[in-house]
């Protein structure tokens, strides 16, 4: 119990801090979203760092990845025939599921140029909820506002609501104000107030249904060993 009270308490008070839109355009406080914040490399980057909208971020590490000119999941082209041909190579490399919804999860980061400090949220297993109350209280180096990225990415930019009432995200509280976290289409804004604290008990059964829905996208091809083993040399 003591527990909750204190989520409730840093959540009231990372919504206040933070003052910025959470997850695909939703704000917080009742302050509206901010102007966007100034790059913090206009002193220049290291060698082979460029500059990207939430700081210096790698070049190599971009141009390094296998699907970046697919477009996965970019916001600028939300082109599903992409994310279709990005989902495919991914596959080719014959990792097992949750290796495969990890991969397009980083590469979908690194193509929207997040910098190092955010690229280690970039995981399933990482993305959680004391991940985003550090990122709102300032107790991680990952910007605040790169959060929008990183929910859009871990969400694959899909409206994920229906899955998410499956998944009892409704039974809080909040009834159905907490779908509006299971919809990371761009472009989707609300105002966020505390009246939503407890859609955070349900963040687990929320980021099932976007990891649910990379996997179903991705299952790997189901092989007989014993006839595998047959073309064996």
């Amino acid at each position: 119990m003591a527990n909750g009270v204190l989520n409730a308490f840093l959540l009231s008070v990372s919504i206040h801090i933070g003052k910025a839109c959470f997850s695909s355009g939703i704000c917080s406080g009742g302050y509206g979203c901010p102007q966007p914040v100034v790059p913090a490399c206009s002193g220049g980057c290291v060698p082979g760092y460029g500059c990207g909208q939430y700081g210096c971020y790698s070049r190599a590490r971009a141009r390094s990845s296998k699907i970046l000119d697919d477009g996965v999941f970019d916001k600028s082209r939300n082109n599903a025939a992409a994310v279709a041909a990005a989902t495919d190579k991914v596959a080719a490399k014959e990792l097992n599921t949750e290796q495969m919804a990890d991969e397009l999860f980083y590469e979908c980061c690194v193509n929207q140029q997040l910098p190092d400090s955010c690229l280690d949220k970039c995981s399933y297993s990482t993305y959680t909820r004391n991940t985003l109350q550090a990122i709102y209280l300032h107790f991680d180096r990952c910007p605040l506002s790169a959060l929008t990225d990183i929910s859009y990415c871990a969400a694959a930019g899909t409206d994920h609501t229906e899955c998410c009432v499956r998944n009892d995200v409704t039974t809080t509280l909040a009834g159905r104000k907490c779908l509006i976290f299971c919809d990371q289409r761009p472009g989707n804004v609300t105002q966020l107030d505390l009246s939503y604290l407890p859609c955070y008990d349900r963040f687990e059964n929320i980021k099932l249904c976007f990891m649910e829905h990379i996997s179903s996208r991705n299952k790997p091809d189901i092989v007989d060993v014993r006839l595998a083993r047959t073309f064996e040399t």
